[in-house]
């Protein structure tokens, strides 16, 4: 059963259930209430007063009370007693052994829950102001050694999605993309940083296919002549804003036309070997 509590000026503290919204305990106090924690086990309840006191609430005792006061004459042993200005923030540790407490005296103080003793003091006083909040996190193993290095390196500003087995590094700082289905037909988008002494961000994209002809020797697919040609489309396309329009769109059309065809071609060897490798035996 998930809780929550909640602290309010009206000088009380609230326990509710998250799923039903039920109110499970109100507890009152003399001062108003700035702050609330809970432990990890759920048996205390610590509420920061305005006066600087802190109030520790035990959620197991008997007898079980949706509505009590918290009287600070009987109960002097559940009282943390150091701050002199409203109490902002509370953080027990994972082993409930400790709490983390800031206030608007401008200090930070570390406490033992079992005798109420305050083991440490920091002090911001002319530095930073009242503390707002403040919390107790789990530190790495080995945040200390000064000859730890994270086990994952940082990312490089220049990354590829596709190894190449030789890439250019770029002049300015910026991010290149490699974009292709094989090493045969690549799409590169570089995106650079603007200079510093240019207020307009700038945005620069580069594509640039393969060439048309291909290297004696090699050999060609359907798929990869497809593909190459349709990179050659869309460099064309990028060309129509700068060159003669007319032409261009023939060669457009043409282009697109031997990829339908292509396409077709394709289509026609994918269901003439389908037809073969399902055909029963005799």
């Amino acid at each position: 059963m998930a809780r929550a509590a909640t602290a309010s000026l009206d000088q009380t503290a609230k326990l509710w259930e998250i799923s039903s919204g039920d109110l499970l305990l109100s507890v009152v106090f003399d001062v108003a209430i700035m702050s609330v924690t809970l432990d990890l086990t759920e048996y205390h309840m610590f509420c920061g007063g305005m006066d600087g006191s802190i109030f520790q609430v035990d959620l197991c005792s008997w007898p079980v009370q949706r509505e009590r006061g918290f009287q600070t004459e009987r109960e002097p042993g559940k009282i943390f007693k150091g701050h002199r200005n409203q109490v902002t923030c509370l953080s027990v540790s994972t082993d409930g052994s400790l709490l983390l407490s800031g206030s608007h005296d401008e200090t930070v103080r570390l406490w033992d829950i079992q005798s109420k003793q305050c083991l440490r003091t920091v002090n911001y006083k002319g530095l930073r102001g009242p503390i707002t909040n403040a919390f107790i996190t789990l530190a790495p193993a080995n945040m200390l050694n000064p000859d730890s290095k994270p086990s994952i390196p940082l990312p490089k500003v220049h990354r590829h999605l596709h190894n190449m087995e030789s890439t250019e590094t770029p002049a300015s700082e910026g991010l290149t993309l490699c974009l292709g289905l094989h090493q045969k037909a690549e799409q590169r988008v570089k995106v650079h940083n603007p200079p510093r002494d240019t207020p307009e961000q700038q945005l620069s994209a580069c594509v640039s296919g393969v060439p048309d002809e291909l290297p004696e020797g090699s050999s060609e697919s359907y798929l990869e002549k497809a593909e190459r040609l349709y990179l050659q489309m869309c460099s064309t396309r990028e060309k129509n804003l700068m060159g003669d329009q007319e032409q261009l769109k023939i060669q457009v059309t043409e282009l697109e036309e031997e990829v339908s065809t292509l396409r077709k071609i394709n289509k026609s060897l994918f269901d003439f070997s389908t037809c073969i490798i399902t055909k029963p035996g005799k």
